[in-house]
């Protein structure tokens, strides 16, 4: 048995061998880049941190999907190891993206599109044209829903995942929720192992955004909604 499925039995996690053998590949890769993706070393942790945590709050997702901010491929690579969705993977930093495109190779993931782009510069072709819209460890809250919520399809639902603080970014994010046409589903909280208190935000976008949103990223920055 590998590490990921072993850690996955101590959570009740159940899922196929052939993915979790994937999963515990990517965080040998992940774990060992060459780059700055993570500052883990130690395997088990990492499983905790970055998969276990992306996994454990999702039940089932399906559709277009679109990951903002991914570094090393999470939530946006994980959950396209484990559903039966298409994903496209945003990043910034080219040499993260040229990473992602060797794991995609090595570990044969067909359902990933990756994109070497800032959100708020992705083509307007690409407004409204997801199912669900993901982030980890991008931004505040107020920021991330003007980054993500253009993007997704009205009916489609935004994920977030945040730590124990997220209260107050959620709470002043209010006037964003209104702004972009967004309200809340459901809020997931839970442990992971290690002792971390963890909480997936779950969003559904109920109306259009309006066309002059995402802004640039100094208006953004600057003026937060």
């Amino acid at each position: 048995m590998n590490k990921v499925a072993e850690i996955f039995r101590e959570y009740g996690i159940k899922i196929d061998d052939s993915k979790t053998e994937k999963l515990d590949s990517y965080i040998d890769l992940l774990i060992s880049a060459p780059i700055n993706l993570t500052s883990l070393r130690d395997k088990e942790y990492a499983i905790h941190k970055h998969i276990v945590d992306i996994v454990f709050p999702v039940k089932m997702l399906t559709g277009k999907l679109l990951d903002v901010g991914t570094g090393g491929g999470i939530p946006g690579l994980i959950l396209a190891i484990l559903f039966p969705i298409n994903a496209t993977l945003v990043e910034s930093v080219r040499k993260k993206v040229m990473w992602l495109e060797k794991i995609l190779n090595m570990l044969n993931i067909g359902n990933v599109n990756l994109l070497c782009s800032r959100a708020e510069k992705l083509p307007a072709d690409k407004k409204e044209s997801f199912d669900i819209v993901t982030a980890r460890a991008v931004s505040e809250l107020r920021i991330l829903l003007e980054l993500c919520a253009p993007f997704c399809k009205v009916g489609g639902r935004l994920f977030f995942y945040k730590g124990p603080n997220w209260k107050q970014e959620y709470d002043a994010a209010h006037n964003a929720m209104k702004t972009l046409n967004v309200e809340t589903i459901e809020i997931v909280s839970y442990t992971l192992k290690t002792g971390e208190k963890r909480v997936l935000l779950q969003f559904q976008k109920v109306g259009r955004t309006p066309d002059n949103y995402p802004r640039e990223t100094k208006k953004i920055l600057k003026n937060p909604l």
